[in-house]
């Protein structure tokens, strides 16, 4: 079964070749030149898509950085609390030892 998979695949891809360059070879100028335009527009096409996809890429990366930023600062606000409490615990506990 492998091996007639095998044959059929390099079949079709020596007909394709084959057949994309006797059709090169074959045409008129006119449909050469609809070829080379088609051909253009493709690129065009990759070009503006390729566009997109930075542009896309670049907000999310802005939307990760703003919810790390976000994230991070909240961490830091939490920190000082804490810290601020440990403070005041310590103070409790001097005036809970000096009463004693």
């Amino acid at each position: 079964m492998r091996e007639g998979y095998a044959k059929f695949l390099i079949g079709a891809a020596v007909g394709a070749a084959g057949g994309f360059a006797a059709g090169t070879l074959a045409a008129t100028p006119a449909a050469r030149s609809a070829g080379q335009h088609a051909l253009g527009g493709l690129g065009a096409s990759a070009r503006i898509a390729v566009r997109v996809l930075l542009q896309a890429s670049d907000q999310a990366g802005s939307l990760l950085e703003r919810g790390y930023t976000r994230v991070r600062g909240r961490e830091a606000y939490l920190e000082h609390e804490i810290e601020e409490l440990r403070e005041k615990i310590r103070h409790l506990e001097q005036r809970v030892g000096q009463a004693s």
